[in-house]
């Protein structure tokens, strides 16, 4: 299916790296307008600008989305949003007993929080658009728990409850809310801080589908769920990975 996103502005968090680097390349080869959001990592908003302003109209804001004040001021220099793309993650993983409590909080401010404060900010003006949609990346870990994770699989949960309740409540302003739960994903910081080609290349072996999952089998699926196709679909949250989660 190709998509054409002419005309629609976009927004995604996290945009620059992982999975939310592939999103925004996606919706840039489409057509659309792309406003990143990222955190800290200078030189590669800087390389990702570099790259992807040749192709359409892209750009990139730093600011960290856990920070209200910050992101209130950030939506001030916005005057359009079609489409809300939360992708901004970060993980702090050990023994649950080990674990500092400043460090479980930072996973739930970034991962949970983050999204609920970019949804807040972003409301305004999505009720201005005529085909609003907002995507918040999961993952399978929203659904299955993983030893020395729990920080991360909680919040997880979390967004997917939060995901279903927002469709819900916005759903008489016509804004359609989904989650997108990849698997173990190529080109990601989870792939490259906790495996090494070898590893990960076994562990898609174990995949009923024989592979790991591809930017482009995220990003395929959240512009499905931002396009008129997906018209009659919210409150849903959709796995993308290769039926990991059947095993």
């Amino acid at each position: 299916m190709k998509f054409d996103f002419s005309g629609k502005q976009v927004i995604v968090t996290g945009g620059t790296s992982g999975i939310g680097y592939g999103i925004s390349k996606a919706f840039i080869n489409a057509g659309a307008s792309v406003i990143a959001f990222y955190k800290s990592n200078d030189k590669k908003a800087e390389k990702v600008t570099d790259e992807l302003s040749k192709i359409g109209d892209f750009k990139t804001i730093k600011v960290d989305v856990s920070n209200e004040e910050s992101m209130k001021e950030v939506f001030k220099q916005i005057d359009k949003l079609d489409y809300l793309i939360n992708s901004a993650g970060i993980s702090n993983e050990d023994e649950f007993i080990k674990l500092p409590m400043d460090k479980i909080k930072e996973v739930f401010d970034t991962l949970l929080f983050g999204k609920m404060i970019a949804c807040k900010c972003s409301y305004p003006l999505l009720i201005k658009s005529n085909s609003p949609r907002v995507i918040n990346i999961a993952s399978r870990f929203a659904t299955r728990p993983l030893s020395g994770a729990i920080p991360l699989t909680t919040a997880e949960a979390g967004i997917v409850m939060f995901t279903k309740n927002l469709a819900l409540e916005w759903a008489k302003d016509n804004i359609k809310v989904n989650a997108v739960s990849p698997s173990l994903t190529t080109n990601t910081g989870s792939y490259y801080e906790f495996y090494n080609d070898d590893q990960a290349e076994e562990i898609g072996k174990n995949n009923p589908s024989g592979r790991l999952g591809k930017l482009e089998d995220v990003s395929n699926t959240v512009m499905f769920l931002c396009s008129d196709e997906a018209e009659y679909i919210t409150g849903e949250n959709i796995n993308v990975n290769g039926g990991i989660l059947l095993k």
